[in-house]
């Protein structure tokens, strides 16, 4: 068996599964002393939270069964269960109450002894150290355990138990322990050769903003990916019926949504992930994996209730799976937050029908960048991806999220617009796709660096010609605007909004619409100084069609700029360009009259069109709160007049208006979902809904 980095073509094609289905999934993340588990209380606390799978630890660091490896450690609390077999135990009830079984495994680390006899396994630090953690060592996934040995544990599990699936946690690279202390690039030897192998590089990078890090990640992620493909070949050659939850080349695709201290919170991050796993993989189920405990060091205290509910309401809104995560035997550790997140499990379970198949069906993509491209002088895309994801919910605008590294795979007709973030290059094959897109009818809206050359130019279906000046220092940007107002030949009395961010100054090709002049710095203080500004004949943004669809440039980070101020006029600039192309041709496919705290999220189903409403009323901080109730919102929905709608929380009066139907709900409080099935009917009185 070789070692080797190059994808297994067939792990990103998505293969059926009991895994198509929606699960809701329960995680008892056991501690050795638990092998004494009672495996009959633990199941009925499973089933009373909603859902159909226990995932279970069974081998790696720890073998929760009777394991003939001699380097897997076998629990030595096992002795005291009578039978000393725990998997077998489980297994054996959940198969008696129709409950799956997953299977947890962690190969990360190995016991000391282990470690002694194979120092060739071992993660090595750029100093030559291996990595421990109480009392276990570290190994690496590019030596003979990861890639040889584990192979063997998974047949003797496969031999022994007719497990549902597998689940296998910290798999990669260890840089970083428990701790948070960074060890480094892994220097071992079997990295040393695969680094070169796949980079042609002689010399490893030592940690993360060092030359070639950059191609160390990527050569890392190719090992896990192959991986990755190896053991879900393995998997479905032995079981068929079995699955894998892991990385892109998995079965089943995974986030976990959990807290950190120091981590400033990004409220929207498990709705992002979600929504870019499913854009770049439509054909792979996704499960989010909700952590009950507040951070890694803390995992006796529970999290925020209402945190844990927004990580699995955010999945499901996006069409993911969703899980719970404790520590230890069921009824153990007091956490709190486990009524939330098994209401969202039940809501989840009780309403099959519409989450069976439910896929994104939004007409706006946003790109999500590659926290990894960045050029050495501004850094990367990211505040501007956000600042743009946070502008586009409050407007009520749904969307999809689409990583960059997928849009060569774009289709034509999948958008009708796609906003690009501030994004310095673009992956191989992305511009042509994007050229494709526009061209078929799309609209494509930029801002920042996108579409801008290192040399200057500009790609040359833009509407930018070349850049002339880049203002990026605050000192120079200070006191100098936008003008909202195109066709004022004055300032004051207009529409003004602050220049604050990375701009630059382009030329503007032919053909091209020019929008928002820029005025120029003038005196702003002592207030007896503060005058002097002047429309100028520079303008910030450009439209521009090209074939049969549209190219809005704005080279300025205008989402940094409203994620820095908060400035609702700022907001507005970026999500009026993506509404007016929205317009341009026809109508937004749904509309909210509500507050700015509910984010809209549209998919599509077998029953029908499948609106989401999260109620984000209750972020505070770095956390969420208890949300406050949002009473008389309406939904429209365009150009289905005459059809069945239902709510699925609370109730609606549905009735038509024009062409249009509307949705009008009472109250949302934490979440809303509405049904817009697909057939016309009469006046229906249905669950939830009622036509007036």
């Amino acid at each position: 068996m070789s070692l080797t980095t190059t994808p297994v073509t067939t792990g990103q094609q998505a293969r059926p599964g009991w895994w198509d289905e929606p699960f809701g999934v329960f995680q008892t993340n056991l501690r050795e002393i638990d092998a004494g588990l009672d495996v009959e209380r633990t199941l009925d606390a499973v089933q009373e939270h909603g859902a159909g799978v226990w995932l279970l630890n069974v081998g790696g660091i720890l073998s929760h069964y009777p394991t003939d490896l001699d380097f897997q450690t076998r629990n030595p609390h096992l002795a005291g269960r009578p039978g000393g077999d725990l998997v077998g135990d489980a297994l054996a009830a959940a198969g008696r109450r129709g409950v799956r079984l997953l299977a947890r495994m962690d190969f990360s680390k190995v016991a000391p002894a282990i470690a002694d006899a194979h120092p060739e396994w071992l993660y090595v630090s750029p100093t030559g150290a291996r990595q421990e953690f109480e009392g276990l060592v570290s190994v690496c996934p590019r030596a003979g355990y990861y890639q040889h040995r584990i192979f063997d544990v998974l047949d003797e599990v496969l031999d022994r138990y007719e497990v549902d699936g597998f689940f296998f946690n910290w798999f990669g690279f260890n840089e970083v322990d428990y701790a948070g202390r960074v060890h480094g690039v892994c220097h071992c030897a079997a990295c040393q050769e695969g680094f070169r192998e796949h980079t042609g590089l002689d010399r490893l990078p030592e940690r993360a903003g060092d030359e070639h890090y950059r191609e160390w990640r990527g050569y890392a992620a190719a090992t896990i990916d192959a991986l990755t493909a190896r053991v879900r070949a393995h998997i479905a050659a032995r079981r068929p019926d079995a699955g894998l939850i892991l990385g892109t080349a998995a079965d089943v695709l995974f986030h976990e949504a959990n807290n950190a201290i120091g981590r400033t919170l990004w409220p929207y991050a498990t709705g992002e992930s979600v929504s870019a796993l499913r854009s770049a993989r439509p054909g792979k189920p996704v499960l989010v994996n909700a952590v009950a405990f507040w951070d890694m060091p803390y995992r006796y205290a529970a999290e925020q209730p209402e945190m844990l509910g927004q990580y699995l309401t955010q999945a499901v809104s996006r069409g993911a799976n969703p899980s719970t995560y404790i520590m230890g035997p069921t009824g153990g550790i007091a956490y709190d937050g486990l009524a939330a997140a098994a209401a969202v499990t039940r809501f989840h379970r009780d309403h099959r029908d519409v989450y069976t198949g439910l896929a994104p069906a939004a007409e706006v993509a946003l790109v999500r960048p590659d926290p990894l491209d960045d050029d050495g002088r501004f850094g990367t895309g990211v505040p501007e991806h956000r600042g743009l994801f946070t502008a586009l919910v409050e407007r009520h605008v749904p969307f999809d999220v689409v990583p960059a590294g997928a849009l060569a795979d774009l289709a034509a007709d999948r958008f009708r617009v796609v906003l690009l973030p501030d994004l310095p290059s673009l992956p191989p094959g992305a511009a042509e796709a994007l050229d494709r897109f526009v061209r078929a009818g799309g609209s494509l809206v930029a801002t920042g660096r996108s579409g801008l050359r290192p040399d200057g130019t500009v790609l040359d279906w833009f509407p930018g010609q070349r850049v002339t000046t880049v203002d990026a220092e605050p000192a120079g940007l200070r006191s100098s605007y936008l003008q909202l107002d195109d066709d004022a030949d004055h300032v004051e009395g207009t529409r003004l909004v602050p220049r604050h961010g990375r701009h630059h100054r382009l030329t503007w090709r032919d053909g091209t619409e020019p929008r928002y002049r820029l005025v120029e710095a003038a005196p702003y203080g002592p207030p007896e100084k503060a005058y002097g500004h002047v429309p100028g004949d520079q303008h910030v943004c450009g439209v521009r069609a090209h074939g049969a669809g549209t190219v809005v440039q704005l080279p300025w980070v205008v989402g940094t700029a409203y994620r820095d101020t908060r400035l609702t006029a700022l907001r507005d600039v970026a999500v009026d360009l993506v509404a007016e192309r929205l317009a341009d041709g026809g109508r937004p496919a749904v509309t909210l009259d509500g507050p700015e705290q509910l984010e809209v999220v549209v998919g599509r189903s077998a029953a029908g069109l499948v609106v989401h409403l999260l109620n984000h009323s209750g972020q505070r901080g770095n956390g969420y709160g208890p949300a406050l109730p949002v009473h008389h919102v309406t939904l429209r929905v365009a150009g289905r007049a005459g059809r069945a709608a239902r709510a699925l929380a609370g109730t609606a009066t549905v009735l038509d208006d024009g062409d249009d139907l509307l949705v009008r709900l009472a109250t949302v409080t934490g979440f809303e979902v509405v049904v817009v099935e697909d057939g016309v009917t009469g006046t229906v009185e249905d669950e939830g809904g009622r036509r007036g």
